[in-house]
């Protein structure tokens, strides 16, 4: 009796025994942790530096545009109450007026210049020295032609040379004795010949004054400026022009379009975050005349991507993300990336099944079909690797080197796509785009080069492009 009494006292007590021996192996193993020790922030790869960049672009006016402005400064009237002497005694009045607008041809070298114009010449008979009495002048209709190299001069200039190509006399002039008409066209050519650098001059400056590259262009060097803003995901990503030189090639054309070859030097920087501040350089630098200018646009983008960055992205996709691992729960609480030892390092910090900080590295590189900045061959450090051998080497299964190598992605697309869309944009909600039009018909971005450095990823991006800039309003 005894003996089964206490028989009976002993086994009850062995259960809650083996209950808090199993709640203890449980605690122990769910309390898990590791700690390996970090990769060192050392070693890094070669500083990067971006060639300068240069947009070339045609600028193109229109030459209705330019007829009409010229037109307009020059008037009706071209030559008035000019005095030309005729022989020794007594001096004649002139006056010249256009009979129509004067008409513009551009053969791609040469401007040319038609009108027609009329002249009134007082008569040399006439006796009376009145100048105001207009009723006995000579009147005649001429129609003639004007020619001009085209030249950019290095103040930002159009400068012409107008000299007179031919004429030839619609109405001759006359002047009237005794009832008889006397042709005198020999003396109003010796007066037109007397006089034509007038015409020439007035033209000379009317282009001078109305084709101004300076004025059109400075508008553009202003706003070329300006930030522009690229990419609004995750962080804003802006990038900062800083021109600095422009050349112009020889002049070319066609009859109805006048083609200034320009090009525009320039570094170009990318900012993160909010709009960056910048001092625009206001004054148009000295035009540099060059004998030729291919029409191809040369851009070279260096742009950092600061760690924080990178660590926002990935928090971004892969905080709180609860994964598998061979029937084993893991929790990923946060994550943050720096470099070294030639690569992107990678902390996570976990729970769940253990507790504790996993190290990654892998070296970052361009998916050039998908257009993405990638993490390749990442694997574990050597410290959490030996660490998670001593503790959880089922962790060292791929499920969550696979799951890092898929998030690990930053989406480049932006940049090689919809850039040249956005300078077009941008250009033309600008002032600038009142006046001119930009057209990128040829964009082609690639990547050149990564650097991992101490205080982000470098990436080197090169671009081939094919612009063209008109001028709509002159």
């Amino acid at each position: 009796m005894t003996s089964d009494e206490s028989g009976g006292s002993r086994f009850p007590s062995y259960i809650p025994i083996t209950t808090i021996l199993a709640l203890l192996m449980a605690g122990i193993f769910s309390c898990k942790k590791v700690n390996p020790e970090p990769p060192a922030a050392r070693n890094f790869d070669d500083s990067l530096t971006a060639d300068s960049s240069y947009v070339t672009a045609p600028i193109l006016f229109e030459i209705s545009e330019l007829e009409e402005k010229i037109n307009k400064a020059l008037g009706v009237v071209l030559v008035e109450k000019a005095e030309i002497k005729s022989g020794k005694s007594r001096s004649l009045n002139l006056r010249i007026e256009r009979n129509g607008p004067i008409k513009l041809a551009f053969d791609g070298t040469r401007l040319t210049f038609s009108a027609s114009l009329k002249i009134w010449l007082s008569n040399p008979l006439n006796l009376l020295t009145n100048s105001k009495d207009t009723s006995n002048r000579v009147y005649s209709a001429i129609d003639v032609r004007f020619r001009s190299p085209l030249t950019v001069q290095d103040n930002w200039r159009v400068q012409t040379r107008v000299e007179l190509e031919n004429y030839r006399w619609i109405t001759k002039p006359r002047i009237r004795v005794l009832g008889i008409d006397i042709p005198v066209t020999r003396l109003a050519d010796r007066i037109l010949e007397k006089r034509q650098d007038g015409i020439e001059n007035a033209i000379d400056n009317a282009v001078f004054n109305e084709l101004r590259l300076d004025r059109e262009l400075q508008t553009v060097w202003n706003d070329i400026q300006k930030p522009l803003l690229i990419n609004r995901q995750f962080q804003q990503v802006w990038l900062l022009p800083r021109p600095y030189a422009v050349l112009v090639g020889p002049i070319r054309g066609n009859p109805k379009t006048i083609v200034i070859p320009m090009r525009l030097k320039l570094g170009v920087d990318t900012k993160f975050g909010t709009r960056p501040v910048y001092t625009p350089l206001a004054q148009l630098p000295r035009l540099q005349k060059v004998a030729s200018l291919p029409m191809m646009s040369r851009i070279n983008l260096l742009s950092r991507i600061p760690y924080t960055q990178l660590t926002a992205v990935l928090n971004t996709l892969i905080r709180g993300k609860k994964l598998n691992v061979i029937n084993h729960l893991v929790n990923i609480e946060k994550a943050h990336i720096y470099g070294g030892e030639h690569a992107l390092i990678v902390r996570t910090d976990i729970r769940g099944a253990i507790r504790g900080s996993l190290y990654f590295r892998g070296r970052p590189a361009f998916d050039t079909i998908r257009n993405e900045l990638v993490m390749k061959n990442i694997d574990y450090d050597m410290h959490t690797e030996q660490s998670l051998a001593r503790v959880a080497d089922w962790l060292l299964h791929d499920t969550l080197k696979d799951t890092l190598q898929a998030t690990l992605k930053l989406p480049l697309q932006e940049h090689f796509t919809m850039l040249p869309h956005k300078i077009e944009t941008a250009f033309s909600r600008a002032k600038v785009g009142r006046k001119a039009r930009i057209a990128i018909p040829k964009f082609e971005l690639k990547p050149k080069a990564i650097a991992v450095r101490p205080d982000g990823l470098y990436i080197l991006l090169h671009a081939d492009a094919a612009m063209r800039l008109e001028v709509v309003d002159l």
